[in-house]
C-alpha cells in the first residue's frame, strides 16, 4: 500500500499548503533574540529541495541510509523532512561537540553499524570538522568519518530545483528513520521506526494533547509550544517537532546549550510569547527553581524576569527521564504567584522502541502502599490514556504470564506505534519486539496469545487503572540523564592492575526510579595489592573517566571473595548496592569525594620535582605528577590523558629538568612516554651550563613605603620637567629660523629643530644617569630603599628615551655612542639591534650581534624574613658578552658568554650561567645543544663593515629630511585647503591631518624604494652579498620601520595594509591578518601567507648562504614565533595568543589631545627660563591623564558587566568589534601615553584599579603589556617584569575571555592568558615560558 498520497506525508503536505505563510517555529538565541524563523510552507519547500538533491544531485536511492549530523537549530528538521519525502532512511546522531573524542567515537560506531551512503550537515559542523583537522595535536582529527561524503544543506534553493521532489512508492512498512538508543557504548542499537509506527505515534500524542485542551474548552489554535530538547533525540524530534508540524501548531525553540547556560531564558520566553504547552525532562524543573531563587535573592526579592507571567501555560510535559516525586510541588510553590495553574503537571511514558510515547498522564497521582512495600510511585499513564490500538500489560518476566493489579512485573506494549526492531540484530529483535503471552497467560477475558508485544525491560505495576514504573530489569544506570550499561563500566575497571576479574559491580546510588543517582563501584582487590589500594582506586577512577566519560562518586576495594554473587557466579548488583549502603561490605579502602579532597589537600597540587634525582627517576616523577600515578609508559599520549594544557606544562617541566631540546610536536614524533624518555635520556644531548653567583653587597638604606612613594612622585614630576626642558634648544632654533623677513632658504634647517630636541633630551638622560645613580655595581637591594628609587628614576628615564628616540637609532652607531656615554663597555664593531639597561655592568666584545634586550638586574620575591623582610629584592650582576657572540634570546644577570657562543631565539640563559666558548644555548632554562662556528672577519670585511656603519650614521638624517619634505608638501596642501577656516581647534586639527598623511606618504615611498634598490628577491644562493647590497637592504628596511611609527595604529591588521604589503612583494591574500612591522621589504618576496592570522613572528629567510621561501597557509601564528626559511606551515595552530585588531580609532586619538591643547592655551609663563617649561610639563601630565581616562571609558564599554558588576562567567566579549577597538587603542596607549613613567610605583597601581583591575595590596609592574584589566587579579606582593598578562586568548573560532590571577614574580618573557591562576607569592615563573591556563584551585581546564 502506498503511503505518501493517502496518509502521513499527505497529511504533512496538507498542513504546509493550508498554513503556507503562517509561522511554524521561531528559533531563539542565547541572548533571547530571534535567530531564525520558518513558515510551514517555507520549511516544506526547503525539505523538498533537500529531497530533490538527495535523489538527483547526490544519487541517494530510496531505502538507503543518510546520517543527519547537525548543530542545534532548524536546519536539522528541514533535512529530516527532506529524507522522509525522499524515502531515504534518516540516521539521527548526536552533534560532534567537545570532547570530540567521545562524540566522534559514538558516531563512528553508529556509522559502522548502519553503513550510510551520505552525511548531511550544516556549515557550523563542517567548519568544526575542518578546523579540528587543522590542529596539529588534536586527538580527534583522525576520527571524523572517512569514505562517506559530507554535504552541507544550508542555502539549498527550492526555486532552482526541477523534477519531482517526493518518492511516490512509500509503503507503511518502509523504514522512516533509525533512532539509536543511548545505552551501551560498545553495542549501539538502532531502533527501526516505520512510517506506520511514526504516523500512529504522532496521532497518539496529538489526540492526548487535544483531549487535555478540550477539557478546558480550548482548541488546536490555542496551542503554542516551546521546546529546547535536542532534536536528534526521540522526545525532541517527535513531541516537539513532528507532532506540532503535523497538527499545525505554533512552536518556539532554542538550543539545549542555551538552556544549560541560561536556564531562566526558558521561563522568560514562555512568559513573553504566551506559551500554552511546554516540554522538558525532570532535572530542568528543579534547575530553573534553584536559579530563579538565587537570582531573586540577588535582586532584593524581586523577580529576575521582567513582566513575568505564566498564566497562559496549560500544561508542561515532564518526561525523558525518571521523575522526582517533589517536582510538581516545588515548581508550583515557586511560580504559582506568577499565574501558574495548579494542574500544569503532565507526565508520560515511552521509549524509542515505541517511537517516543506510549502513555500520557495529565494529572499528578501517587500510588498507594502495596503490602510491605511502602514506597510511593508517580503515575505515568492509565488504561484510559492508552491509544485505542495500543495494549499495555504487566507480565511476569520469568513465567511470561500477565499479572493482576498491584503486582510488579515487566511492562509489555503492543500496537502500531511499536517499531520494527533493532537494525542488524534479528535475534535480539525477536526477543524484544515479538514476545507473546501463552494462551493461558492472559489475565483478561480476551485471547492475547496471537498478539506480539514489545518487552520494555521496565518494571511496573497497575493500580486503580494507572500505570506506575518502578525500576529496570537489566540494571541500567542513568547518570545525569544519560544511560550507561554496568557491563561497560565493569569492563573498564577490570582493565586496571590489582582487580580480580569477574569480581566488579557497578550500580547507581539510587535505583528507586525517582531520579538520577551517582555511579558507585565495588571490586575485589588482590591480596598482593592491598598496600597500594589507594593507587588502584585512583587508577580505576581514571579508567572510568577516560573510557566511559563519567566520574564515580564512590570506589570501594573489597576483600577477596567478599563480593555478592549468585550461586551460579553472577554478580548481584542490587545486593552489592544494598550491602554497601548498609555498611556490611568488607572494605579495604574507600575512595569517595571526601577522601579525594583529602588526597588533593595532602598532595598540595602540582609539586616541584627534586632536581637531584637520577634522570630516569626524574622523568618518571614528572610523568606521574602531570599524568597521574597510573600512567602507562607504553601507551600513546591520548590514552594517558594528555591534553593541550598538560602538554604545555609537561614541555615546561621537561625543559627545566633535562638539557634536551623538546620538540613542540613531541606527541607526534615520540608517540609514547617511553619513546620520549628514550630520546631525552640519550647521550647525544648537551648539558646545563655551570652557574657561578658570587656574593655581593647587600647593604642598602631602607625606607618606609610612604617615603618611597613620595620620592617616586617627585621623580615623576622631574621627568615631565625634563621632557619639557629638552624643547628649549629646539624652541630657540625655531625662533631663529622662522621670523619675520627670514629668507625662505632657511626652511632647509627646519629638521634641525627636531634633531636638537633629540640631542637635548639625550643629554639630559645621560646627565640624570650619572647624577642620580653614578656607576652601577653588583649588589642586592630591597625595593623599599633609596637605591631602588634612584635606579627606578634612571630606568624610567631610559625607557622614555627608548620610546621617543631610541627606536630611530637602533642598529646604528648612534645607539653605540649613547650606550658608551652611559657607561657601557661595548666595542664599536658590535651590532646593537635592541635596548640595554644597567649599562655599567655590561661588557660586549668585538663583532658581537645583539638582537634581544639585555638587563643586568633581576627581581626577587617578597622576603618574609632577614634584613630585607617585608620587601622584594632587586639584584644587579655584571654580564659579559664575548667576541663574535650572537644573542637572539634572553641573557640573565651574571651570565658570561664565551667568545663565539650563540643564544638562540626563545632561549633564556639563567642567572650566573657560564657559557663556554662557541657553545649554542637553547631552551628555557638554556642548555648547551651544540657548537657554534662563528665566521672570523677578514680585513676586507672589517673595512666593509666600517663603510656600512658610516652609512647607518648618515641615513637617519636623510630620513629626517625626507619626512619633513613630505610633511611640508602635505602642510602646504592643508594650509591651502583650510585657508579661511577658523575653529578653536583648527591648529590642532591641521597638525593631526599633517601627521597621518605624512606617515602614509612615507609608507608609499617604501614601494619604489624597495623595487629600485632591492628588486625582486628569489629563493636560492645569495649571489650578491656585497656591502653595497647590505646597505641598500638596511636603508629600505629602516625607512619602512621609521614610517610605521607614525601609523602604528592604522597599519596593524588593517585590510588595506595587505594591499600595501602585496605591492611590496608579499604573497598575501585579503583574508590574512598580520602585523605589518614583521614584514620588512628585504624579506617579503620570500614569504607566502594566505588564509592565516599572525601575531608577533620573526622570519629567518636567509640561512646557510641561501634565501629560503616560507609558506604559511590556513594557520594561526601566535606571539613570539620564529619561522626558519624553507619551512612550510599548512593547517596548523602555533601558540594560543593571536592578536587581531581593527582600525577605526583615528577620531578618538584626535580628541584625546584636546585636553592637553586646552591646558596649553592657558596664559602661564615662567620668565626665569624665557620659556613655559613648567606649563609644558603640566600639559604633558594632562596628556597622560587624558589617555588614562580614555582607557577607563574604553574598559567600561568593552567589559561593562565585569567592570561594574564583577561578573566573571562570561566567556566571550559582548562585541568583537568593540574588543578589536579596545585592543588597538590599548596598544597605542602603552606606547604613546607616557604612562610607562609611572611603572614600578603605587601610582600605576591606582591607574590599574581605575581601569578595573583587581590589585590586592602591593604590586610592581614593569611592562610589557596588561590587557583586559577588569578580568585580571594581581595578588598582593606580585612583581610583573616585562611580561604579557591578559584575560583573553585567540583560537580558531574567535576570542575567548576569562579571569586571570597572577602572583609571585613573573620574569621576562612570561605569558599569562585567560584562565591563568597563580596564587603563591613566593613562586617565580621561568623566563620565556607560557604559563598554561588553570582553573581556581590548580585544576587544569
Amino acid at each position: 500500500m502506498k503511503l505518501h498520497k493517502s496518509n502521513f506525508l499527505r497529511q504533512l503536505k496538507a498542513v504546509a499548503d493550508q498554513k503556507q505563510n503562517e509561522t511554524f517555529t521561531t528559533w531563539h538565541e542565547l541572548n533571547g533574540t530571534i535567530g531564525q524563523e520558518y513558515t510551514f510552507g517555507g520549511l516544506w519547500e526547503e525539505a523538498g529541495a533537500i529531497a530533490h538533491d538527495l535523489h538527483h544531485k547526490w544519487g541517494v536511492k530510496k531505502g538507503e541510509k543518510v546520517v543527519l549530523c547537525y548543530n542545534f537549530g532548524l536546519h536539522f528538521f528541514a533535512a529530516f523532512l527532506g529524507c522522509l519525502r525522499a524515502g531515504v532512511v534518516a540516521i539521527l546522531v548526536y552533534p560532534p561537540f567537545p570532547p570530540l573524542t567521545k562524540t566522534l567515537t559514538k558516531m563512528e560506531k553508529v556509522i559502522k553499524d548502519c553503513q550510510p551512503v551520505l552525511i548531511l550537515t550544516d556549515v557550523t559542523i563542517m567548519a568544526s570538522k575542518k578546523l579540528d583537522e587543522l590542529k596539529p595535536f588534536s586527538k580527534s582529527k583522525g576520527m571524523w568519518p572517512k569514505g562517506i561524503p559530507f554535504k552541507v544543506t544550508n542555502g539549498i534553493n527550492f526555486l532552482t530545483k526541477d523534477g519531482k521532489f517526493d518518492e511516490e512508492d512509500i509503503l507503511e512498512s518502509d523504514i522512516a528513520f533509525y533512532q539509536y538508543t543511548s545505552g551501551s557504548t560498545g553495542d549501539p542499537k538502532g531502533v527501526m521506526v516505520t512510517f506506520k509506527a511514526l504516523e500512529a505515534n504522532v496521532k497518539l500524542l496529538q489526540d492526548g494533547i487535544y483531549d487535555d485542551f478540550a477539557r478546558d474548552g480550548l482548541g488546536a489554535d490555542d496551542i503554542v509550544g516551546f521546546s529546547w530538547l535536542p532534536q536528534y533525540h526521540d522526545f525532541g524530534l517527535i513531541f516537539a517537532s513532528i507532532v506540532p508540524f503535523a497538527a499545525g501548531w505554533r512552536m518556539h525553540m532554542m538550543s539545549p546549550i542555551s538552556f544549560i547556560k541560561k536556564p531562566l531564558l526558558w521561563l522568560e520566553l514562555m512568559s513573553k510569547h504566551k506559551v500554552t504547552l511546554g516540554v522538558a525532562p525532570d532535572f530542568a524543573y528543579h534547575l530553573v527553581v534553584r536559579k530563579f531563587k538565587e537570582e531573586r535573592s540577588k535582586n532584593g526579592g524581586k523577580s529576575p524576569i521582567a513582566n513575568f507571567d505564566l498564566s497562559a501555560i496549560h500544561g508542561l510535559q515532564n518526561g525523558a527521564e525518571p521523575i522526582r516525586l517533589d517536582t510538581r510541588d516545588t515548581f508550583t510553590e515557586t511560580f504559582s504567584e506568577f499565574g501558574l495553574r495548579q494542574d500544569w503537571f503532565h507526565t508520560g511514558y515511552g521509549m524509542a522502541e515505541t517511537v517516543v510515547g506510549a502513555t500520557h498522564m495529565p494529572q499528578y497521582k501517587l500510588s498507594r502502599p502495596r503490602g510491605e512495600d511502602t514506597r510511593r510511585f508517580l503515575a505515568v499513564g492509565s488504561r484510559e490514556t492508552f491509544h485505542d490500538s495500543l495494549t499495555g500489560k504487566i507480565v511476569d518476566p520469568v513465567s511470561l504470564t500477565e499479572l493482576p493489579d498491584d503486582q510488579t512485573g515487566e511492562i509489555w506494549i503492543a500496537g502500531p506505534s511499536v517499531a520494527a526492531g533493532y537494525h542488524g540484530k534479528p535475534e535480539l529483535s525477536r526477543e524484544v519486539f515479538q514476545a507473546k503471552l501463552p494462551p493461558e497467560g492472559s489475565a483478561s477475558d480476551q485471547d492475547d496469545s496471537s498478539t506480539t508485544f514489545l518487552r520494555t525491560g521496565d518494571l511496573g505495576f497497575m493500580q486503580d487503572g494507572c500505570l506506575y514504573v518502578c525500576g529496570r530489569i537489566k540494571d541500567l544506570l542513568i547518570i545525569n540523564g544519560v544511560n550507561y550499561y554496568p557491563q561497560d563500566i565493569e569492563l573498564a575497571v577490570q582493565s586496571c592492575n590489582g582487580v580480580r576479574p569477574g569480581c566488579v559491580a557497578a550500580f547507581s546510588s539510587d535505583d528507586s526510579g525517582e531520579g538520577d543517582g551517582q555511579l558507585e563501584v565495588v571490586f575485589e582487590i588482590r591480596n598482593a595489592n592491598k598496600k597500594t589500594a589507594q593507587t588502584v582506586c585512583e587508577a580505576i577512577k581514571s579508567a572510568i573517566i577516560q573510557d566511559i566519560g563519567i566520574v564515580p562518586s564512590k570506589i570501594i576495594a573489597l576483600e577477596e571473595r567478599s563480593i555478592a554473587k549468585t550461586t551460579s557466579g553472577k554478580i548481584q548488583r542490587r545486593r552489592n548496592r544494598d550491602l554497601l549502603h548498609a555498611n556490611q561490605h568488607k572494605a579495604v579502602f574507600v575512595l569517595d569525594q571526601s577522601s579525594m579532597l583529602e588526597i588533593a589537600a595532602t598532595s598540595g597540587g602540582p609539586q616541584e620535582i627534586a632536581q637531584d634525582l637520577p634522570p630516569s627517576e626524574k622523568f618518571d616523577a614528572i610523568m606521574t605528577l602531570l599524568l597521574g600515578s597510573c600512567y602507562d609508559p607504553d601507551s600513546e599520549w591520548d590514552e594517558n590523558g594528555l591534553t593541550s594544557l598538560i602538554l604545555i606544562e609537561l614541555n615546561n617541566k621537561l625543559a627545566e629538568s633535562f638539557p634536551a631540546t623538546i620538540p613542540s610536536d613531541f606527541p607526534d614524533q615520540y608517540p609514547t612516554p617511553a619513546a620520549l624518555k628514550k630520546y631525552i635520556l640519550s647521550p647525544n644531548h648537551g648539558s646545563f651550563f655551570p652557574v657561578e653567583v658570587p656574593s655581593f653587597d647587600t647593604s642598602a638604606t631602607r625606607l618606609p613605603w610612604p617615603v618611597v612613594t613620595l620620592l617616586q612622585g617627585v621623580g615623576i614630576m622631574v621627568l615631565f620637567l625634563m621632557l619639557s626642558a629638552s624643547t628649549i634648544p629646539s624652541f630657540w632654533c625655531y625662533k631663529l629660523i622662522i621670523y619675520d623677513g627670514a629668507p625662505p632658504a632657511l626652511g632647509i634647517l627646519l629638521p634641525l629643530v627636531f634633531l636638537l630636541w633629540h640631542i637635548a633630551f639625550t643629554l639630559l638622560v645621560c646627565l640624570s644617569k650619572w647624577t642620580v645613580i653614578g656607576k652601577y655595581t653588583a649588589r642586592e637591594v630591597p625595593v623599599a630603599s633609596l637605591y631602588y628609587v634612584r635606579w627606578w628614576f634612571v630606568d624610567r628615564t631610559v625607557h622614555l628615551w627608548e620610546m621617543l628616540i631610541g627606536r630611530y637609532v637602533k642598529d646604528t652607531p648612534w645607539l653605540w655612542l649613547f650606550y658608551t656615554v652611559m657607561g657601557c663597555k661595548v666595542h664599536s664593531s658590535s651590532k646593537l639591534d635592541c635596548f640595554l639597561r644597567e649599562l655599567d655592568l655590561l661588557e660586549i666584545g668585538e663583532n658581537a650581534e645583539i638582537s634581544f634586550g639585555i638587563k643586568c638586574r633581576k627581581f626577587g620575591p617578597w622576603q618574609e624574613s632577614g634584613r630585607h623582610a617585608g620587601s622584594p629584592t632587586l639584584r644587579f650582576r655584571p654580564i659579559r658578552i664575548g667576541d663574535d657572540c650572537v644573542v637572539e634570546g634572553q641573557v640573565g644577570p651574571g651570565v658570561v658568554l664565551g667568545d663565539g657562543s650563540k643564544v638562540e631565539k626563545l632561549a633564556a640563559v639563567p642567572e650566573g650561567s657560564q657559557v663556554p666558548t662557541s657553545a649554542i644555548a637553547t631552551g628555557s632554562p638554556a642548555h648547551q645543544s651544540g657548537m657554534a662556528h662563528p665566521k672570523k672577519n677578514s680585513e676586507h670585511d672589517k673595512k666593509s663593515m666600517a663603510v656600512l656603519r658610516i652609512i647607518k650614521c648618515i641615513w637617519p638624517l636623510m630620513e629626517l629630511y625626507l619626512t619633513f619634505a613630505i610633511a611640508g608638501c602635505v602642510g602646504w596642501a592643508i594650509a591651502t585647503g583650510f585657508s579661511g577656516f577658523e575653529w578653536r581647534y583648527s591648529t590642532l586639527l591641521k597638525a593631526f591631518l599633517i601627521i597621518v598623511p605624512t606617515g602614509i606618504g612615507n609608507l608609499l615611498v617604501c614601494i619604489p624604494m624597495k623595487w629600485i634598490l632591492i628588486g625582486h628577491r628569489k629563493p636560492g644562493p645569495v649571489t650578491n652579498n656585497s656591502i653595497f647590497q647590505k646597505s641598500l637592504d638596511w636603508m629600505v628596511d629602516y625607512h619602512f620601520f621609521a614610517s610605521l611609527v607614525l601609523l602604528d595604529l592604522v597599519a596593524e591588521n588593517a585590510v588595506m595594509i595587505n594591499g600595501f604589503l602585496w605591492l611590496l612583494g608579499l604573497d598575501i591574500d585579503i583574508q590574512t591578518k598580520v602585523w605589518c612591522v614583521h614584514f620588512p621589504p628585504s624579506k617579503v618576496d620570500l614569504i607566502t601567507v594566505t588564509k592565516s592570522s599572525l601575531s608577533v613572528a620573526h622570519f629567518d629567510v636567509k640561512q646557510d648562504g641561501e634565501y629560503k621561501k616560507i609558506h604559511i597557509e590556513n594557520t594561526s601564528i601566535g606571539h613570539s614565533v620564529t619561522i626558519d626559511g624553507g619551512v612550510t606551515i599548512d593547517s596548523a595552530q602555533i601558540n594560543p595568543l593571536t592578536h587581531v585588531t581593527a582600525n577605526i580609532q583615528a577620531t578618538m586619538l584626535f580628541f584625546s589631545i584636546i585636553p592637553t591643547y586646552e591646558f596649553y592655551q592657558v596664559d602661564f609663563y615662567v620668565p626665569l627660563v624665557g620659556f613655559p617649561v613648567v606649563k609644558m610639563a603640566l600639559a604633558l601630565a594632562v596628556f597622560c591623564f587624558s589617555w588614562f581616562f580614555l582607557l577607563v571609558l574604553l574598559h567600561w564599554v568593552t567589559y561593562p558587566s565585569q567592570y561594574f558588576f564583577g561578573a566573571r562567567g562570561q566567556t566571550k566579549p559582548w562585541s568583537l568589534a568593540m574588543f578589536a577597538i579596545y585592543m588597538d587603542l590599548h596598544c597605542y596607549l602603552w606606547d604613546f601615553s607616557l604612562l610607562p613613567i609611572f611603572w614600578g610605583t603605587p601610582f600605576f597601581n591606582l591607574f590599574l584599579r581605575g581601569m578595573g583591575c583587581n590589585v590586592e595590596g602591593q604590586a610592581l609592574f614593569f611592562g610589557i603589556r596588561l590587557y583586559d584589566l577588569p578580568l585580571v587579579t594581581i595578588k598582593d606582593r606580585t612583581i610583573i617584569d616585562s611580561c604579557i598578562v591578559s584575560g583573553h586568548s585567540w583560537v580558531y573560532d574567535g576570542v575567548y575571555i576569562g579571569p586571570t590571577t597572577v602572583a609571585g614574580v613573573l620574569h621576562e618573557g612570561s605569558f599569562c592568558l585567560a584562565n591563568t591562576y597563580l596564587e603563591d607569592s613566593s613562586k617565580e615563573t621561568h623566563p620565556m615560558q607560557f604559563v598554561p591556563p588553570r582553573l581556581n584551585g590548580g585544576e587544569g581546564i
